[in-house]
């Protein structure tokens, strides 16, 4: 196997991620880009406690590896990560490190096989992502969450870090990266990651949230942080919420949409008479066609009741007339 590549960058509000496990051939290389903030907030809501039985499985060959030197253990290992590099980006960095250090450890049979391979790194992976998920979600609330605090971020950020009573989880621990300055296109320069590990991913993105003083707020209706990139106002994230693929942004305009209804005296009264009606045409006092034309005029009179030229008392008197 050659030499591979995993790189990132952030560039017209979007991440890409450009990596190859081949990098003397082109047709290798794959590029991937989602919105900024989109990896760290999905790895946020990964549950990484379900990904611990393949992580055991990896554990397992490991040592089997060593204590036999049999290659056929390598497949589990490989095709494990593998499958683990579909669920998040970030691990498709630890599939091509692996994938590298296979190959490397198998040109010499295994020999040297524990040094290569170390299965602690591994094993320790949903624990690892387990705190640095807690410690992202104690910066959140703590420096960039707009509606815990009026301080600036700065001031917030001097407190998170200073703090003597800080200690679990402890602050996140930024640590110097690997970065260069490159041309990503024909108009454009980038910083450029080029990451050892997960954590390097992590700190990166968690960075630039800091450094950018990105406004976050929890999201009303599934609880979980989002990003503010436009109206300051914004209440829900674009996360998928159910089955019919409706996101969090549409079940709350359809929860703001009833709450508002329900204290709207106007549609509730013009409701209760569609209902009775819409009932006579299931039991045939009325026709389909007649509850139409009826309810286009009741929809007429209810916007001059909306519009103040009727009173909702003469609204209701119409509707009962009608």
């Amino acid at each position: 196997m050659s030499e591979y590549m995993f790189k990132t960058y952030i560039a017209n509000g979007r991440e890409y991620f450009i990596y190859s496990d081949d990098v003397s051939d082109d047709h290798f290389t794959q590029k991937i880009d989602f919105p900024f903030s989109e990896s760290l907030f999905s790895l946020l809501d990964l549950d990484i406690w379900k990904r611990e039985p393949q992580i055991k499985k990896i554990d397992r060959a490991l040592l089997n590896l060593y204590r036999t030197r049999d290659a056929r253990y390598t497949e589990d290992v490989f095709f494990t990560l593998q499958s683990l590099s579909d669920v998040h980006i970030f691990f498709k960095l630890l599939f091509l490190d692996w994938s590298k250090r296979l190959n490397e450890a198998e040109k010499d049979n295994f020999a040297h096989a524990s040094d290569m391979l170390p299965h602690k790194a591994i094993a320790h992976i949903p624990s690892n992502i387990d705190y640095a998920q807690k410690q992202i979600k104690d910066l959140l609330e703590r420096v960039l969450d707009m509606d815990a605090s009026k301080r600036s971020v700065s001031s917030r950020l001097y407190d998170y870090y200073k703090d003597p009573y800080h200690v679990d989880p402890r602050p996140f621990d930024f640590q110097p990266l690997t970065v260069s300055f490159e041309m990503i296109d024909r108009n454009a320069y980038a910083e450029v990651l080029y990451p050892k590990s997960i954590y390097d991913l992590i700190d990166y993105y968690l960075r630039e949230w800091v450094r950018r003083e990105q406004k976050m707020r929890v999201c009303k209706n599934c609880g979980k942080y989002f990003a503010i990139t436009g109206r300051t106002n914004a209440e829900y994230c674009d996360r998928v919420f159910d089955s019919k693929g409706r996101t969090c942004k549409d079940v709350g305009a359809i929860a703001k949409w009833t709450r508002e209804k329900d204290t709207d005296d106007v549609f509730k009264a013009y409701r209760r008479e569609y209902k009775k009606r819409f009932a006579w045409t299931k039991s045939g006092k009325i026709l389909p066609e007649e509850l139409y034309a009826w309810g286009e005029r009741a929809r007429e009179k209810k916007a001059e009741c909306d519009s103040g030229k009727i009173t909702l008392e003469e609204y209701v008197d119409w509707l009962k007339e009608s």
